[in-house]
């Protein structure tokens, strides 16, 4: 008898539209796995699947496309990507993606339970993850001093390309923020006290205030975020800023000229922030994708 057996294996390695972001909140999901078909008489066993793992890049505080990546688990090298790294399509920051193999392929390698660490260049970051067959996901992969990443939707109207978003503690301004296009969400690093002085530690608040081209505080947002460095596996803080007028002042996306609709609502549009804020292939928050990399 004729026996035909098909295996269909899919293994989907999305690039990242960070933060892209990386970027929704549905929760962390369950990490994925497939799994081992039956072998039947006389068969050999499929080599089991590769982990996949991605993200993007961050030295300093900012995100880098200049620099390779490399898995490692003890002293074998499993995967490798060379740089500049990929801009994934529709926007957001640059990303890396490797697929390490079990060690059935390259001996040394992937085994169930085994520590997977990362390098950029031929510096070691601190980030490390597990082996698990088949599993996707995502480790943003960091060098230099702890920061804080904020994401979120903005309201109640987009800012105009003229207009930034900026992060302080206290007095100071403590890091950098962007606006999306079309001006409905934003991403904002705090800079720690090790990178700034004065800056932020675990606790400290953030107030978040829109600065026109010229520089001038034009609105604060009314909520307040908290500092607490980022791991670049947890999910970045979501917070949704709605800004009111700084002593009077046209609040943004009004009288500016930039085509703001007016409808008030950026939640709604919380999808194309999270293309934008370039971490996308995380479910909890930076990508509706129908497999997201999970954390």
């Amino acid at each position: 008898m004729l026996v035909l057996r098909v295996v269909v294996v899919v293994c989907l390695c999305t690039g990242f539209a960070g933060f892209a972001g990386s970027v929704a909140n549905a929760q962390t999901p369950t990490p994925t796995s497939t799994s081992t078909p039956s072998v039947l008489p006389g068969e050999t066993a499929p080599a089991p699947q590769p982990a996949v793992f991605g993200g993007s890049v961050w030295v300093n505080a900012r995100r880098v496309d200049d620099r390779g990546v490399t898995a490692k688990i003890g002293d074998v090298v499993c995967a490798t990507v060379r740089a500049p790294l990929v801009m994934p399509p529709g926007g957001g920051g640059p990303t890396y993606g490797l697929a390490v193999p079990s060690d059935e392929v390259l001996p040394g390698c992937g085994r169930e339970g085994a520590t997977v660490t990362f390098f950029v260049g031929d510096q070691q970051v601190s980030q490390t993850v597990v082996w698990h067959a088949g599993e996707d996901m995502r480790v943003d992969l960091i060098i230099g001093p702890p920061f804080a990443l904020f994401f979120g939707g903005v309201g109640p109207s987009r800012l105009s390309s003229r207009q930034v978003i900026q992060p302080y503690v206290g007095n100071a301004v403590c890091g950098y923020g962007d606006a999306n296009d079309p001006g409905d969400g934003y991403e904002a690093v705090v800079h720690s006290t090790e990178q700034q002085p004065g800056c932020g530690v675990e606790g400290s608040q953030i107030t978040f205030k829109v600065l026109d081209a010229q520089g001038n505080v034009i609105a604060v947002a009314k909520e307040k975020g908290t500092w607490h460095a980022w791991d670049g596996i947890s999910s970045p803080q979501q917070i949704n800023l709605t800004f009111g007028p700084a002593g009077g002042i046209t609040m943004p996306g009004t009288g500016t000229g930039d085509g703001s609709d007016g409808e008030g609502s950026a939640w709604a549009r919380l999808s194309m922030l999270l293309g934008f804020v370039g971490l996308a292939g995380a479910a909890t928050g930076f990508a509706l994708r129908k497999r997201a990399l999970t954390r």
